[in-house]
């Protein structure tokens, strides 16, 4: 059974004012330094991917805690030198929210957005050719294709 309720997604670019030597060395140090934050904050399952031009990390925690996401992206945008900037999601794997962070160097923002249970009403409906359809007053029958 899964004891990790939350988990946490960044992404981090490079812009082109960043030599390739400066990026290498960036990289690493992001790294090393995230990482060490992370497992600070109990974060388990730490897995980055560098990408060339952009630097990915997912892990879990516990609990979907969301001082301890403040925390997080106040210290990694003061670690993130100029040049750099990233994007935290946050998921509560109840689905119940998610938060972005936007990360420069020394400020960062913040948005919850909640996941609700029902899509919202202006989204286009697709169908399985084959499956009963469910009746809803604005929807066409189809074959697989958009309504």
């Amino acid at each position: 059974m899964d004891k990790n309720r939350s988990e946490l997604f960044a992404h981090f670019s490079y812009d082109d004012s960043l030599t390739y030597e400066a990026l290498i060395e960036v990289e690493e140090d992001l790294t090393r330094d995230v990482e060490l934050l992370l497992q600070r904050a109990g974060a388990a399952h730490l897995d980055f991917t560098p990408l060339g031009d952009a630097l990915m990390f997912q892990c879990v925690f516990e609990a979907h805690r969301l001082y301890v996401y403040r925390k997080i992206a106040l210290e990694i945008a003061a670690l993130l030198p100029q040049g750099v900037r990233g994007r935290l999601l946050c998921l509560d794997k109840n689905f119940e929210s998610m938060h972005i962070f936007w990360l420069r160097h020394g400020e960062w923002q913040e948005e919850e957005r909640p996941v609700p249970l029902d899509p919202p009403q202006s989204l286009k409906v697709w169908r399985i050719a084959g499956a009963a359809p469910q009746p809803r007053a604005s929807d066409e029958l189809g074959d697989g294709t958009e309504s």
